[in-house]
């Protein structure tokens, strides 16, 4: 069923947002039913990740953009790194009735669908099995006990096996479904990918090996992980770290279904969001393959229309520096306020430097990118204000149109003031059909997921750089229109605002089994 891409195709039209349509719906958020924000397993063994881990102290410009070199082994203290500054929990705000936890990489809604698996069989200090990773305890849950190394291999990629353990992302439904309804299958992949461009800048600044899977059998990996694939499903992989052991381990998985602790009260099924995740399954070893032969083989993205007639800007040379990586994942929030004071041209030439940097993913060997960013730039100094689109390659941007857009960016993002008074609104776009032509269903997974690694190094960048960024809604065909005729037959897949926060806010910290679940 992968390759009927009017699957994608049906999905994304029918879960676009309008002006019409979010005055028409009649969803309200049922706060008595709120999804709890963890997974919590009953009755299963837990490993105490370690309290003092080391902190990823690199520069974290530098970090979006290093190679692994120096490969060091992978222990229960790194692994506690990477889990702990990829989705740990970072601040904790009380409000009357309720505590907030917010996590290292942002989310929707702070709703927090994303849950992470570790598989290890090369970790030192860990037994190789099926862990899940718990941000409120800090702690790892054992679901299995084993070597899956070729298991995992035969399930993603042979280069797995070269690795020491791989995280397994998840999403669960309803979680996120609670507020933005059928929609939510978006927020999947916009979620998980923010939290992937903390992973791999972990991974950079500590020079450990990385590589991003989006092609893999989704049975093998749900039946691993012990989830039904439909209220739960995964939906990524990042393998870890460089392997030194020979033992290959159990081919074989038997089914489990681990007792876990309700989110609500009741959960509110939407069929959209199923039929779209089994549209995009790959249910073979042999599908697989056929895939990844026809995604990765080597093409060029398409340019946008008439690029001839648009002029050029050439950017500034990008800043070769900023503050340590761990400062700026404690640092990052979601701005709530924008001042109306510029940025430089420095700075969004470094945004875009590092946000368009190569992403070490299987699905972007043939490819730089499938998503390319549109911009409004309101306030930068050295750029005249209006409409732009980053060409990548070149480090240039061209200038689609002139003028003051303050009005309309806040209107292109649900009317939200945000985007009108931030300095520059990045809108994250992909020429969807020609990627679905490409690699299918799954294609729609890829544009969504890079969109989210895309606009997670924004955020990193911008809060390297002394900025606030914020991630946005969007309608979704008004966008388009207004980048036209550039942007042909693109899709909007993601908004992110880049400005100067109009408050100061305080630091996030390590936060580390402060959590105390209502059972588990």
């Amino acid at each position: 069923m992968n390759w009927e891409v009017e699957h994608a195709l049906e999905y994304h039209e029918r879960t676009k947002h309008s002006y019409v349509s979010v005055r028409t719906g009649r969803h309200f958020l049922d706060w008595r039913n709120k999804p709890y924000p963890f997974k919590v397993y009953l009755k299963l063994p837990k490993v105490t990740l370690p309290r003092e881990f080391p902190r990823p102290s690199a520069d974290a410009l530098n970090s979006l953009t290093q190679k692994s070199r120096h490969e060091p082994a992978m222990d229960l203290g790194r692994v506690a790194e990477v889990l702990f500054f990829s989705a740990g929990i970072t601040r904790r705000i009380t409000f009357p009735g309720e505590v907030f936890y917010f996590r290292a990489a942002p989310a929707t809604g702070a709703l927090y669908e994303t849950e992470l698996y570790l598989v290890a069989w090369g970790v030192k200090d860990l037994e190789p099995g099926v862990y899940h990773f718990d941000p409120g305890e800090f702690v790892l849950t054992k679901l299995r006990s084993g070597v899956y190394r070729s298991y995992v291999a035969d399930a993603v990629h042979e280069d797995v096996k070269h690795h020491e353990c791989v995280v397994v992302f998840s999403s669960i439904a309803w979680r996120n479904a609670w507020k933005y309804e059928a929609r939510s299958y978006r927020h999947w992949f916009w979620d998980g990918g923010v939290i992937a461009a903390n992973m791999l800048a972990v991974a950079s600044a500590e020079e450990i090996e990385a590589t991003l899977y989006m092609g893999f059998v989704d049975g093998a990996l749900n039946k691993l992980i012990g989830v039904d694939g439909r209220r739960e499903a995964v939906i990524a992989v990042v393998a870890l770290g460089h392997a030194r052991s020979p033992d290959e381990g159990e081919g074989r998985v038997d089914d489990i279904h681990p007792e876990v602790m309700p989110l609500s009260r009741k959960e509110v099924e939407y069929p959209e969001v199923y039929g779209i995740h089994a549209a995009s399954s790959l249910e073979s070893g042999e599908e697989l393959r056929r895939w990844r032969a026809r995604c990765c083989e080597a093409a060029g993205g398409k340019a946008g229309r008439g690029e001839e007639r648009f002029q050029t800007v050439r950017l500034s040379r990008p800043a070769a520096g900023s503050h340590p990586l761990y400062k700026v994942i404690l640092k990052r929030g979601s701005t709530r306020r924008f001042s109306h004071q510029p940025i430089t041209e420095n700075q969004l030439s470094t945004i875009l430097d590092r946000a368009f940097t190569s992403i070490p993913a299987d699905f972007l060997k043939a490819v730089n990118a499938y998503v390319e960013a549109y911009l409004i730039v309101n306030s930068v100094d050295g750029l005249e204000s209006g409409a732009y689109y980053y060409d990548a390659p070149s480090h240039s941007l061209r200038v689609l149109k002139r003028g003051e857009f303050r009005r309309v960016a806040g209107y292109l993002c649900l009317e939200q003031e945000l985007a009108a008074d931030a300095s520059v609104v990045f809108f994250l776009m992909s020429d969807l059909g020609s990627v679905l032509r490409r690699c299918g269903n799954r294609g729609y997974r890829i544009c969504q997921f890079e969109a989210g690694v895309r606009a997670g190094r924004i955020y990193l960048s911008a809060y390297a750089l002394g900025l606030g960024a914020t991630g946005l809604t969007f309608y979704d065909d008004d966008v388009t229109q207004f980048f036209q005729p550039h942007a042909g037959d693109k899709s909007n897949m993601l908004v992110v605002a880049v400005g100067v926060p109009a408050y100061k806010s305080k630091s996030g910290r390590v936060i580390v089994g402060e959590v105390k679940h209502p059972v588990g």
